[in-house]
């Protein structure tokens, strides 16, 4: 996999033929996401000629630019590095060429022909793969409708993949995950991923409350800032540390049984770890596989111990 990171400017740099292209955000890269480049990956076994399945994204993501009062802050389901990581993972299909577009208000007010003719130019697509709302262009004018009326077949295939569907009812989309994710409907939205939800931090310092009521905890500080946490509560969880695989529950919120904090936090007790393990300062990849129950104020720290042995058991009692 060639990774380019350029700019809308220096696109006229690159120079490739018999390109089988998509274009998109791809946020989380979810089920949906990979009917489209299982596509691009099946157009590319059928011909008789040397191509390249090239993916053209932006980075940052165009909603972190366009919404300028920042409602939506914690946005993104994943970033651009890992976008790369979850598609190294996929065993149904390889991207060949992966363009990383720089984007920002300038390239946000260049209407979708522009960008797409540069695309023809430098590219040299056969065939282009289209989700039915990929979008890209100012005000995202750049989609599958826009591509028929304005593009001749002679100079390219257009494919329209249409939605994929859970149980044949709910179409998978980045929005519907971000919503399930944080409204604590952490399963669906693993569904739709099709992998577990996680997210990458680095082990900080606490106040070593946990230790006292033999629940010690590692803190975790998220590397991404605009990306989603999940919702408050107590949630089952697989770490990746190093080489190291553990599991584990969390708490995600502000801990009102023992402290007064007005900032989130997110605290992890590890079910089995080595003896003298020390952690501060490490990276750590967290995967939420079950949402287990909302964060609540006990009556006092007994009743805490109690109620997270139970919670301990029932993560145990998960099988993945």
């Amino acid at each position: 996999m060639v990774i380019i990171s350029t700019t809308y400017s220096k696109l006229d740099k690159l120079k490739y033929n018999n390109s089988i292209i998509t274009i998109g955000s791809f946020d989380g890269l979810h089920l949906g996401h990979k009917k489209i480049f299982d596509k691009m990956e099946s157009l590319s076994s059928k011909k008789n000629i040397d191509n390249n399945k090239v993916l053209i994204t932006f980075n940052p993501h165009p909603a972190t630019i366009l919404d300028k009062n920042q409602k939506n802050k914690y946005y993104l389901l994943d970033s651009v590095s890992e976008k790369i990581e979850i598609l190294n993972n996929f065993d149904s299909f390889s991207i060949d060429i992966i363009i990383i577009v720089e984007f920002n208000q300038k390239l946000s007010s260049v209407s979708a022909a522009d960008f797409f003719n540069k695309i023809i130019k430098y590219f040299n697509p056969t065939d282009v793969v289209m989700g039915h709302d990929n979008g890209f262009g100012y005000k995202r004018e750049g989609n599958v409708n826009f591509l028929k009326e304005k593009y001749s077949k002679e100079i390219f295939e257009l494919h329209t993949v249409n939605p994929e569907q859970i149980n044949n009812q709910m179409t998978i989309s980045s929005t519907l995950i971000r919503k399930f994710i944080q409204t604590g409907k952490i399963k669906k939205a693993n569904h739709m991923l099709g992998r577990f939800y996680s997210i990458k931090g680095k082990v900080v310092r606490g106040e070593g409350i946990g230790k006292t009521i033999n629940f010690p905890t590692i803190n975790i500080s998220p590397l991404n800032k605009v990306q989603i946490i999940p919702f408050s509560g107590v949630y089952f969880v697989h770490l990746e540390i190093g080489s190291n695989k553990y599991i584990g529950m969390c708490n995600i919120g502000f801990r009102p049984t023992i402290t007064n904090n007005k900032e989130e936090t997110i605290e992890i007790h590890i079910f089995r770890v080595e003896t003298g393990k020390d952690f501060y300062g490490r990276e750590v990849k967290v995967f939420f596989i079950e949402y287990i129950r909302e964060e609540k104020k006990f009556k006092n720290i007994e009743f805490l111990e109690k109620q997270l042995e139970k919670d301990k058991r029932y993560c145990l009692s998960i099988k993945v």
